[in-house]
């Protein structure tokens, strides 16, 4: 993994309240970060690096954090955005609590940044 990449997602997820578990580089443009919460709670965060995300890369991630069981799955879009297919993808999903973002949420936000209004979490 390029340092300056590995250092600038951990600078990220600090930034936003926690602490890196892990932090694993799948592909040239896509990382994994297991992170931890004040309360201990595990966050999946899978990050793409690139234009768009699509449907393929919320099926990793799915499959990720089925095997994983974290409080919660995020797939951060990083400087890109999501096709319909993925965001369609995540309503399709059962049984993974799961989250589509453009922006790491704060550890402590209520809310967390959704893309589209209609996507809320799978259960």
């Amino acid at each position: 993994m390029a340092p300056r990449m590995a250092r600038d997602l951990t600078h990220l997820a600090r930034s936003a309240g926690y602490q890196v578990v892990e932090l694993t580089q799948l592909r040239a443009n896509r990382w994994l970060m297991t992170l931890s919460g004040p309360t201990g709670e595990i966050t999946l965060v899978m990050v793409q690096a690139r234009p768009v995300v699509g449907a393929a890369d919320v099926h990793d991630l799915a499959e990720v954090a089925r095997l994983r069981r974290p409080a919660l799955a995020v797939l951060l879009a990083l400087g890109g955005t999501f096709s319909a297919t993925a965001q369609q993808a995540v309503m399709e999903l059962g049984g993974v609590r799961m989250r589509l973002c453009t922006a790491l949420p704060s550890v402590k936000a209520d809310v967390l940044p959704v893309i589209g209004s209609a996507l809320n979490q799978v259960r």
